[in-house]
């Protein structure tokens, strides 16, 4: 592809659904390489794996991500992670730069382009931090085969003797290059590409503006003495490039480098310089993420109505118009928290959405300093839920033992002190009703007393009954039109009187005297 198509695609698709740009569902199943640097790096402090999952997040990640490398890719998982939340100002005013420089941009998303998304490179953080551990013993032995097999080829030319020799050598160069390439495979495949953002960082010295923000003078030397090594690395990029293409050339070109183990030799070489800089070359890895992860925000703060939100250091949640992101149509609502809360309502109301809305921003917000909202502010917190929960048949668990499980890990944070966002999704509904109602009330009184923003949805009315002191009630409502129940998805205050149950009933005609009473027994069960 050209520059000016390149730069015609760059300009069409900033602000765009990244969705739309990708084959989706081969964006799902790369996750799992997506997620090598962020399981490098370590999970202290971050979302876990249970909030993680019932929010989806893999889903808002793709909404997110508009990057245009492998390393962008990385970087942004990471982030979204919640694992570097004191960066979130520094992001903001990077994307807020980028969206104002469209030229600085452009300029920056070609470098990345030229990165690109290579499906082994997505292994390259876990090889650059292998780096320090490879050890490779005996190394002259390489160049001593190679003297051997030149010195053969010169013996053939005065004798055809030698010939058997000049096969010799190189029948045990080829075998020992194969026995070389076969343990360092991923590095050899690596090494083209590691050249590539190390050039990518130090174009960044040509924008003033750009060196300022990025680069000290110390960065500066280190990429003089990295850049050194480009040419080398070079040679590797054609080659995996050739190899890549099907080219003949390509495989003939694999047994001259074997027969000769020039490749070997060279890369010795490169390894020992990567080894003396593996550290600045990973900073630089993730330097060229971190510039691809903030223009993705900058993308995506421009094709979401969106607002930056006020994060405090006490309080509940406030917002205006906020919605769910992955929704293509969503309903906004308006909540201003003085409490912790429930929410309550029919199945399928939006009780489930709303809830999942409301703690995405605020990881959104925690990490990219972006939500989805016209208005938003809420205190600096952790965030925790318990909502997708299903039996595990392989670890012979329960919905009920699992829904402890969870529970127990929210306390524990909760115990420690940390400002936490606990979400639970109709607590404790895998075990009878009036334990359910006895433990859930223990359990919401219990964190009202924490430090802990608060949020439950539930059906049971007794529940927020007996809670009416430390907990504010919210529903959505539901209508009956022609015979169907209608949902309108906006979110009142206060406690709904009329159960899922109840409505469906009467959507589908049942006697009235058989809901009269239906309502007339759930009022009692209430009071």
């Amino acid at each position: 592809m050209n520059k000016k198509l390149k730069i015609y695609k760059i300009k069409n698709e900033y602000g765009v659904d990244p969705r739309e740009l990708c084959d989706i569902k081969e964006a799902r199943e790369m996750i799992e390489r997506v997620s090598i640097y962020h399981n490098l790096k370590g999970k202290d402090h971050m979302i876990d794996s249970i909030t993680w999952n019932d929010l989806e997040m893999d889903e808002v990640f793709h909404l997110v991500n508009h990057t245009r490398s492998y390393a962008g890719e990385q970087v942004l998982y990471h982030i979204l992670h919640g694992s570097e939340t004191e960066k979130r100002d520094r992001i903001d005013k990077e994307a807020d730069y980028f969206a104002q420089n469209e030229d600085e941009r452009i300029n920056m998303e070609l470098g990345l382009m030229n990165i690109g998304k290579g499906y082994l490179n997505y292994y390259i953080p876990d090889v650059i931090d292998g780096f320090g551990k490879i050890l490779v013993r005996n190394t002259y032995i390489y160049p001593l085969l190679l003297i051997a097999l030149i010195l053969s080829l010169i013996g053939t030319i005065f004798h055809s003797s030698f010939i058997l020799f000049l096969l010799v050598f190189a029948i045990i160069n080829l075998f020992v290059y194969l026995i070389f390439k076969l343990r360092f495979e991923n590095e050899l495949t690596s090494l083209g590409s590691i050249r590539e953002f190390i050039l990518f960082c130090d174009n960044l010295k040509k924008s003033d503006k750009l060196s300022e923000l990025y680069l000290t003078d110390e960065d500066k030397k280190k990429l003089s003495r990295l850049c050194k090594m480009t040419k080398v690395l070079e040679l590797y990029r054609q080659r995996s490039m050739m190899q890549n293409s099907g080219n003949p050339l390509g495989g003939l070109l694999e047994y001259l480098l074997g027969i000769t183990l020039i490749d070997p030799i060279c890369c010795i070489g490169v390894i020992k310089r990567i080894q003396a800089y593996k550290d600045d070359i990973l900073d630089f890895y993730e330097l060229t993420g971190w510039i691809d992860m903030v223009i993705s925000v900058a993308s995506f703060r421009e094709c979401m109505d969106s607002c930056k939100p006020e994060i405090k250091e006490s309080g509940y949640i406030e917002c205006e118009q906020i919605y769910h992101p992955m929704l293509k149509s969503p309903v906004k609502n308006d909540l201003d928290m003085k409490r912790n809360c429930f929410f309550t309502g029919a199945n399928a109301t939006g009780k489930s959405t709303f809830m999942k809305a409301l703690a995405i921003n605020v990881i959104l917000g925690e990490t990219i300093y972006t939500c989805t909202a016209d208005r938003m502010t809420f205190p600096d917190m952790y965030v925790m839920t318990s909502m997708a929960l299903r039996d595990d048949v392989l670890m012979g668990e329960s919905y009920y033992v699992r829904e402890i499980k969870y529970l127990k890990r929210m306390l524990e944070v909760a115990d420690s002190g940390k400002k936490t966002m606990i979400v639970i999704d109709e607590i404790l509904k895998g075990t009878n009703t009036k334990e359910r109602i006895a433990a859930s009330r223990a359990v919401l009184d219990y964190l009202a007393d924490r430090n802990a923003v608060v949020i439950a949805a539930t059906h049971d009315m007794e529940l927020v009954e007996f809670m009416d002191d430390k907990y504010d009630a919210y529903y959505f409502d539901c209508d009956i039109e022609d015979g169907e129940v209608k949902f309108n998805y906006v979110l009142h205050q206060g406690k709904n009187k009329v159960t899922n149950a109840i409505m469906l009933m009467k959507g589908m005609e049942f006697p009235d005297v058989i809901i009269g009473h239906a309502i007339e027994y759930s009022e009692e069960s209430v009071a």
